[in-house]
């Protein structure tokens, strides 16, 4: 995702001119969206392996109880 913040960053700053401020709320607006998506990505991620911490515990706790 950085080489696509990088792109849209770099048309945002560089490749348009004055009078061009459409093209730029446009870029704008899709490097916050890449931000964005992002950080869901790794609250997902994250929540993901927590989730699997979690099952591996709970199934050794299964594991060790005897009935």
């Amino acid at each position: 995702m950085g080489t696509l913040k990088k792109i849209y960053s770099e048309a945002l700053l560089d490749k348009t001119g004055a009078k061009e401020s459409d093209t730029r709320e446009k870029l704008w607006i899709a490097y916050n969206v890449v931000g964005k998506v992002e950080q869901h990505l790794l609250t997902v991620i994250e929540t993901g392996k927590l989730a699997a911490k979690q099952l591996e515990d709970f199934r050794k706790q299964q594991n060790n109880t005897k009935f």
